[in-house]
């Protein structure tokens, strides 16, 4: 029976808490340093850093995909073959090595030309050239170095890979600050950038010889015929995130040049908290790519339904709080972080609102075609929505300003990613549009209105202060994980909340939590 058991991996709890764990300490690490870096280095020497820190990242693009199949192939055999994962691990990984020196030589070449291209002044051009050469040499040692966190993706580790790029992260910061605190400059942050991240590939090395004894870095491991499968895969994978990268730079690019600087800061403004909001979801639904792997593979199709409906109903549980946050509280929400006068961008954020609604329940479908191989149906329907919102953004920037590109966003949706996955990526992976709709979106309809309702009856106190703000907002949302939970969530879902919550409560209270409980039913993994 549907819902009597539950279709989400393993350790998904653990794994999507350090997920966000990760994007958490990478947040409060940009807070903490921005301003101590503007502040130590001035204006002129932070611009460049920020802007060669960025242009260096555009060197990753050598990879070639290899690292995204790299990890299905991975996730396909790490619990049946293990032995054929470690060749895989081990020909992407020697594969990758030409491909980062190539990277470190355009990275070089870029060094020369970059003092130019951002007109620095003497006193900075040669520290210029040694910080993109050495942010160049930390980016190609990452380029093979990364298929090892990708092997722990692929073994669906996403807590251990999530808990080194929380230390990495943490890491840097203390660096930065003692760099600071001695009066050190742009070179010596590079340094520390890239020392500390070649580091961790040592750590994440050792994460997974945890998971896989045994596993080890050996030529003699390499696999022509899997280096040929993995060829075959990162095409579609670079591809897929050539999409992307289109998808998620086009709108501010459209309101700059078509609107101006000035739309654009005020679309920047709600576009923020919109991505913040689907990276957030993204790392969720991430956690079913490897599974979705692994489950194509090994079992039959009927377990990849049960993984979308699922999955689809945990990814809506976030997505449709986020959603009537933004939808509701985007006019306080706005003044209370950037202050008075972003009506605009109020407007935009309530746009995004419905960009989450209609995105999320195919979220999971997106990432599960991914897993499973089917990428070409996903750049097929993705390259569509991309034409369409770029189309409809220009024209409606015109007539309704930087809500038009919003719009277009929305759009692009409507008219391509929903019906597409709904429809086509849903007989892919065998779930009809109704079943998912009742199964996995029906049970978020009650406690969204009770949600909303609360949120709408304090509205008045979150429009006064920002702790009103705060008590609105939370308040609003613990009732929709109450009401779901009381009415909407399946045996499953209940069951393994209990199971989550009993790991923190004493054994004498386990009673009250709805059932009965021993120490073998409280899980040892998240």
């Amino acid at each position: 029976m549907p819902g009597a058991t539950s279709a989400l991996p393993h350790r998904f709890g653990r794994n999507v808490i350090m997920n966000y764990a990760a994007q958490g300490t990478a947040a409060l690490s940009a807070i903490i340093v921005t301003p101590l870096l503007l502040h130590h280095l001035g204006r002129s020497a932070f611009a460049v850093w920020v802007l060669a820190s960025s242009a260096v990242l555009y060197l990753e693009l050598f990879e070639l995909g290899f690292g995204g199949a790299a990890t299905k192939l991975v996730a396909e055999d790490a619990e049946k073959r293990p032995e054929q994962a470690l060749k895989t691990l081990n020909t992407a990984f020697f594969a990758l090595i030409p491909l980062a020196l190539l990277a470190l030589g355009v990275g070089v070449g870029i060094a020369f030309v970059f003092p130019s291209l951002v007109h620095v002044t003497p006193a900075l051009h040669h520290q210029v050239i040694l910080v993109v050469i050495i942010l160049s040499i930390g980016l190609a040692i990452s380029i093979p170095g990364d298929t090892l966190g990708g092997a722990l993706v692929g073994h669906q580790r996403f807590d251990m890979l999530g808990l080194s790029n929380s230390l990495l992260v943490a890491c840097t910061l203390v660096a930065t600050i003692v760099i600071v605190a001695l009066g050190g400059g742009l070179v010596a942050l590079a340094t520390a950038l890239t020392v500390t991240g070649v580091l961790f590939h040592f750590v994440r090395f050792w994460m997974l010889r945890r998971v896989q004894p045994g596993a080890r870095i050996s030529f003699r491991l390499v696999d022509r015929q899997r280096l040929g499968v993995v060829m075959h895969l990162s095409g579609w994978f670079l591809l897929y995130a050539v999409i992307l990268g289109v998808y998620n730079a086009c709108d501010v690019l459209v309101v700059g040049i078509v609107l101006g600087l000035r739309d654009a800061a005020v679309y920047a403004v709600a576009s923020k908290l919109a991505t913040a909001a689907v990276q957030g979801l993204d790392s969720l639904a991430q956690v079913f790519f490897p599974y979705a792997s692994a489950t194509a593979r090994n079992e039959d199709r009927g377990a990849l339904t049960e993984i979308v409906a699922d999955g689809t109903r945990a990814a809506m549980l976030v997505g449709m709080i986020i959603s009537v946050l933004y939808l509701i509280l985007a006019s306080p929400g706005i003044r209370a972080w950037v202050g008075p006068g972003y009506g605009t961008s109020a407007r935009v954020l309530m746009v995004f609102a419905a960009v989450i609604v209609l995105s999320t329940p195919v979220r999971v479908i997106n990432v599960t075609l991914t897993g499973s191989g089917r990428l070409a149906l996903v750049c097929l329907i993705r390259g569509i929505e991309v034409a369409i919102n770029l189309t409809l953004s220009i024209i409606l920037a015109k007539v309704l300003g930087p809500v038009g590109v919003a719009v277009g966003t929305l759009g692009g949706i409507a008219l391509a990613r929903f019906p597409g996955f709904l429809f086509i990526g849903g007989r892919a992976v065998g779930i009809r549009p109704l079943t998912l709709l009742r199964r996995s979106v029906l049970p978020h309809l009650l406690p969204l209105a009770a949600d909303a309702a609360v949120l709408l009856a304090l509205r008045g106190v979150a429009d006064r202060s920002v702790p009103g703000l705060v008590l609105d907002a939370v308040l609003g949302s613990v009732t929709y994980v109450a009401v779901y939970f009381a009415f909407g969530a399946t045996s499953g879902e209940r069951h393994r909340a209990r199971n989550a919550i009993a790991k923190y409560v004493p054994p004498r209270w386990r009673h009250n939590l709805g059932g009965s409980f021993s120490d073998a039913d409280v899980p040892s993994q998240g």
